[in-house]
């Protein structure tokens, strides 16, 4: 079994230039943890850690919004010593938005036996002062000796691209989710240009985790929510954000209620500079 950590500095959901992952692995009863060489992660993941982490650096899962090549995720995850029939589980510093980043990741590359990691690092701390199971540690963590072989397949299913939503958009046969905040989705937002695609709904990340208690809402809360959106399991979900980042939680949440998704990875910086503008809705003054 393996565990990934990831963590990133981050401050009200948006993007900021320092990022950084946590990656833990366990494999028969086995544990190894392993440090990447940039001083920034190295000193955040030296300064606590669950027990033999390794460390991922979330900039080296996307260039700019644009995920990896799948030889290169393939050569990451075996330098980290991960094997096709590994269990993963991901958990960030509680953040959780870099957890769900890389679920999407993983499976975007072919490796479906992928779980996050309830409550993240704090969550995990809380339970040390209940069992010595939930063990911390510093430090720049153990040396990878084993090299994995793992082998990426590239997942087609769950991305999108401009072109597979304008189809989309056209034909009306998938439902459209917008993950940005509220502000964003309605085109008020300070930070630049904002709106969204028309006809996409509006599913920020608040509506689906309980950020006070740490945890996602329940299946049934969950499954409530998105019947009360229109949507339905036997139509396929596009969600997109600003990033991915935030469409990737939404994209996990539908997942627990069994939802058949996906992401469109060009989100919305893309589509308002390519799209008609008749397929934007953009309020006059950002126009």
């Amino acid at each position: 079994m393996i565990i990934l950590m990831i963590a990133g500095k981050y401050r009200l959901l948006m993007i900021t230039e320092k990022y950084l992952t946590y990656i833990f692995i366990f494999k028969n009863n086995k544990i190894r943890c392993l440090c990447k060489k940039k001083k920034f992660y190295r000193r955040y993941y030296r300064e606590e850690h669950i027990e033999s982490a390794k460390l991922l650096e979330w900039p080296s899962l996307s260039h700019s919004g644009v995920p990896i090549h799948p030889l290169q995720f393939q050569r990451l995850l075996r330098n980290l010593g991960v094997d096709s029939d590994c269990h993963v589980i991901l958990y960030d510093r509680g953040e959780v938005i870099w957890s769900t980043y890389a679920f999407w990741i993983f499976q975007l590359f072919g490796h479906a036996k992928i779980s996050l990691l309830a409550g993240g690092l704090l969550e995990w701390k809380r339970l040390q002062s209940n069992s010595t199971q939930y063990r911390i540690e510093s430090g720049a963590g153990d040396f990878v000796s084993r090299i994995g072989n793992f082998r990426s397949q590239w997942n087609s299913n769950i991305i999108y691209t401009f072109d597979d939503v304008m189809n989309i958009v056209e034909l009306k046969n998938h439902d459209l989710i917008d993950a940005q905040d509220k502000e964003h989705y309605s085109g008020i937002g300070k930070e630049a240009v904002y709106g969204h695609i028309r006809t996409a709904l509006n599913i920020p990340i608040d509506d689906v985790y309980d950020w006070h208690k740490r945890k996602w809402l329940d299946a049934n809360k969950l499954f409530e929510i998105f019947i009360k959106k229109g949507l339905s399991r036997s139509r396929r979900v596009v969600i997109y954000c600003a990033t991915s980042l935030k469409a990737s939680m939404i994209f996990y949440a539908l997942q627990k209620c069994d939802y058949d998704c996906a992401i469109y990875f060009g989100s919305w910086s893309e589509w308002l500079i390519r799209a008609p503008d008749f397929l934007k809705v953009v309020p006059e003054k950002n126009v």
